[in-house]
């Protein structure tokens, strides 16, 4: 048995401990950058004033750290993940900490000292969870810390998992070998030069005589169902962990992941995001970006936009239409009304002049449009009532254009997956060219987007959106 994996408690007490000595240097840190300038408290005093910080925050740490599985093995997670797991963690710590010392003391959070701690702390954590997981990358690939596992099959599955598992070092693994009832099919794993152990009736025997951590069955259930099933028994008998290939449909762009329903184990299928932090850190970033709007620039920008559009022409100021949303969720958007009053009455009439192709309605040099409205969209000012929709949560600031229904009703099945996320006021494809896309153009930009989806890259859209708008580019 690897020496790491027989002392697992002992090593997660120590690394507990390095953690909260992390949190220790950040709170020394934070008391030196907010002693007073003239000296009339000692860095020992500042420190011993703000002990609670630490105290509180290194109990709260314990629990947020535990929920990221910061204490357990992740031999097989990117290095990315594992610090956005830790940066995760510290995020969580500072608030939960936050609002309990703010309930304790009486002067509540100082915000300076704050601020000073929370950089800190993700900086000391993160440094040393990033130094001890390159000194484990060394030891496994100088054959310490190490996992003994044993494959049941072989098949293009099975090279492809001995592919990732050996070929990496870094993640110490060593095969057993390979259990099959066809020993010519090894042929899958020949550059691999693994020894084949026998059938799949001799796993009881492997386990009994060899040293196995782990079980890896690499067989299609649907054909052996019931040996999976008796295998897996015999792996939990002994408290063996067994692992099995989960990609078990022929999906072309959607992830699996396994999780759990109160005691109900689940494979998920999906492809869309769903990475829950990611998540809402965007909503969070619709909500502030859509409030300092309204309250920053609607307030003054919206009467005189108002003004133009009455003095103008009749009727009313805003333009409200359904549109389809989230998973076919109808809701209404807002605009500001750069058409004639009677606009959505004409619009049959002109359908022999739609300069667009597929399900859209776009004419270049729309007949209905005022003098007023063509400059609000020149420049996408008729969208900016849209933030209400994002402070509303109908639509977020970056993602597919919300469609009208009766588009919807023209799209092919896979079209569909535009629905699959929240619609935004700008995406892809309004940096792509606004108007100037076709619409098989349009859908592909739109579902590229939601299958690379990340905060970078819609932080990546709004910069470009900036850009896009004040050169008036592709506009209709």
């Amino acid at each position: 048995m690897p020496f790491l994996k027989k002392h697992t408690g002992f090593f997660t007490f120590v690394l507990g401990i390095f953690d909260s000595c992390c949190v220790l240097a950040a709170c020394l840190v934070a008391s030196h950058f907010t002693l007073p300038p003239d000296g009339s408290i000692t860095l020992r005093q500042q420190f011993l004033d703000h002990l609670v910080y630490f105290v509180v925050f290194v109990v709260v740490w314990c629990g947020a750290a535990t929920d990221q599985r910061l204490f357990h093995s992740h031999r097989g997670d990117s290095l990315f993940e594992q610090m956005l797991s830790v940066a995760k963690a510290v995020v969580l710590s500072m608030v939960f900490s936050g609002f309990f010392i703010g309930f304790i003391q009486r002067h509540g959070l100082e915000r300076r000292f704050a601020a000073y701690f929370g950089i800190a702390t993700l900086a000391f954590i993160l440094a040393f969870r990033l130094t001890l997981r390159l000194v484990l990358w060394s030891l496994r690939r100088q054959g310490f810390n190490y996992r003994q596992v044993l494959l049941v099959g072989a098949n293009p599955r099975a090279k492809h998992l001995l592919d990732v598992l050996v070929g990496r070092g870094r993640y110490g693994y060593q095969l057993a070998g390979v259990l099959d009832d066809e020993p010519e099919r090894m042929e899958y794993l020949k550059e691999h030069n693994v020894q084949c152990l026998g059938g799949l009736n001799e796993l009881e025997g492997i386990l009994l005589t060899r040293v196995i951590d782990e079980v890896y069955i690499c067989l299609p259930v649907r054909r052996f169902y019931e040996e999976i099933n008796s295998m897996a028994h015999l792996c939990e008998g002994i408290g063996v962990p067994v692992r099995l290939i989960t990609d078990l449909f022929p999906v072309r762009v959607a992830t699996s992941h396994v999780h759990q329903l109160e005691d109900i184990p689940l494979l998920s299928l999906s492809a869309i995001p769903e990475a829950q932090f990611p998540l809402l850190a965007k909503r969070l970033l619709d909500i502030s970006v859509s409030l300092l709007f309204l309250v920053a620039v609607a307030s003054w920008l919206f009467p005189i936009v108002a003004l133009l559009i009455r003095l103008e022409s009749k009727g009313p100021v805003f333009f409200r239409q359904q549109r389809v949303g989230l998973n076919q969720r109808r809701f209404t958007i807002f605009k500001f009304r750069s058409m004639v009053a009677d606009a959505e009455q004409q619009r049959q009439r002109l359908r022999e002049i739609n300069e667009a192709d597929g399900p859209v309605f776009k004419i270049r040099r729309d007949p209905r449009m005022t003098n007023v409205g063509r400059w609000l969209r020149k420049f996408s000012i008729d969208e900016m009532p849209q933030f209400i929709n994002v402070f509303l949560g109908h639509m977020s600031l970056v993602g597919p254009r919300p469609p009208l229904p009766e588009e919807v009703k023209e799209y092919s099945w896979d079209q569909r997956r535009r629905l699959s996320v929240r619609p935004g006021i700008t995406g892809l494809q309004q940096v792509s060219g606004r108007s100037d896309v076709s619409f098989a153009e349009w859908v592909e930009l739109d579902l590229a987007y939601i299958d690379n989806w990340s905060l970078a890259e819609d932080f990546r859209i709004l910069f470009r959106t900036f850009q896009v708008v004040l050169l008036a580019k592709g506009a209709a």
